[in-house]
């Protein structure tokens, strides 16, 4: 059987090319939602380190609310056509709001670390290890 064929075959199982995009739309969406909440999680691990070493209490609070998108993102193959959207709009708005507020708020304590961190590093081209190998 030609590969064509095959392919075509394939789509059938979705009733069709509708039923293959809309599920092909409610995978993208799910992949996007988990990419862009993944994306917020290493910003707020960043925001986290800067409060440690500012002494400062952890963001615990952000963090669940992050995992409570995450948990629902699984929840979008329950939807399609418009609904759809207007749920992914919500799972992906939450987390980058929360990215938002923590820019806002975490910014000054993150620049701070970097600031620390580039200054105690070695310079370019020289390396601290006992053979002078990577």
């Amino acid at each position: 059987m030609p590969i064509v064929d095959r392919f075509f075959l394939w789509i059938a199982r979705w009733e069709g090319i509708p039923g293959f995009l809309g599920s092909l739309e409610v995978w993208t969406n799910m992949l996007c939602s988990a990419a862009d909440i993944v994306f917020v999680f290493w910003f707020l691990r960043i925001a986290g380190i800067a409060r440690a070493e500012q002494g400062r209490k952890a963001i615990r609070l952000r963090y669940f609310i992050l995992a409570a998108c995450l948990l629902l993102t699984p929840a979008l193959f329950l939807f399609k056509g418009p609904v759809l959207m207007i749920w992914t709009s919500l799972i992906l708005g939450i987390p980058y709001i929360l990215l938002a507020g923590s820019v806002f708020f975490e910014i000054p304590g993150i620049v701070k670390l970097v600031r620390r961190r580039i200054h105690k590093a070695p310079p370019s081209g020289e390396f601290s290890g006992p053979d002078g190998a990577l």
